[in-house]
């Protein structure tokens, strides 16, 4: 049995267009990312079994629409107990319609879960409310995923690329989706970190079907913003979220977490426990 990192930016070239890639790259060079062949390698040296990739489309962003996770799932095939692909759709590029096409298809190929960006989507997690617009492409999404019993990762927090609106990123959104959707499991990702860490943590405490992982939060910085981690690591993910800013390496990232003064059950829970439960890889 090994560790699980529920979060990563492994986007690898081959899983994009010329046009996005170049986009891509003339925003970060973050995501020159080795291949699936050679990350499996160092997910052997390093006792990772699996990996999750958040590979959600961002047209205002990154150029990446739906057909990326697709894409992705394609190179990962190979390897389909080591990589678990998050898709998504664009819901407020894509009629009512095209959204459950989109996320038929990306089911049929075998996607682990959707992510849903809100900052880079500039929309409200529960802008499908009428009070918030009455945006029926993202109730859609959370049908579809609640039906097919599938995981949404919700990014919560701020993000500091170019034409990241950080007014979406506030966790307080996602109770509206816990309330609503009752059947569906919902991950915060990065604990709303930096400004709104403790309304993340408190919905984790009260939601039963929330969870938070802590992707892009600095281990040696975890206590600062989770100080009272133990009381919800039932409900924690561990993810690195390599490929993005400040983060080396999966090697850096999981060796440092492993070094926390917690206790071995609670890492072990983190680390491998929780992820295991929630997030299946392509060949579940």
């Amino acid at each position: 049995m090994g560790y699980v990192d529920s979060h990563t930016h492994l986007w690898f070239p081959e899983a994009l267009d010329a046009q996005v890639r170049e986009r891509v790259y003339s925003i970060t060079n973050v995501f020159h990312t080795p291949s699936p062949a050679e990350t499996v390698a160092e997910m052997d040296r390093l006792d990772l079994d699996y990996v999750g990739i958040m590979a959600y489309p961002s047209r205002e962003l990154w150029g990446t629409r739906e057909d990326f996770p697709i894409r992705l799932l394609r190179l990962c095939a190979n390897y389909p107990d080591r990589f678990a692909v998050f898709g998504g759709i664009d819901v407020r590029a894509l009629a009512p319609q095209e959204v459950v096409r989109e996320m038929e298809h990306q089911y049929e190929a075998g996607v682990s879960g959707f992510k849903l960006h809100p900052p880079h989507m500039w929309v409200k997690p529960n802008a499908y409310r009428e009070e918030e617009g009455g945006l029926r492409q993202l109730e859609l999404l959370y049908q579809f995923a609640s039906d097919h019993k599938l995981p949404v990762v919700i990014h919560t927090g701020t993000s500091s690329f170019p034409r990241a609106r950080n007014k979406y990123g506030d966790p307080v959104y996602v109770d509206d989706v816990s309330v609503d959707f009752p059947r569906l499991l919902v991950v915060m990702a990065h604990a709303g970190r930096p400004n709104w860490v403790q309304t993340a943590f408190q919905l984790v405490r009260i939601r039963s079907n929330v969870y938070t992982d802590i992707s892009g939060i600095p281990p040696q910085r975890l206590f600062d913003y989770l100080p009272r981690i133990e009381d919800i690591s039932v409900k924690v993910l561990y993810g690195s979220d390599f490929g993005s800013p400040g983060v080396k390496s999966l090697e850096d990232n999981l060796k440092a977490v492993v070094a926390l003064p917690l206790s071995t059950e609670v890492k072990m829970t983190i680390l491998e426990g929780v992820p295991k439960r929630i997030m299946k890889p392509l060949a579940k």
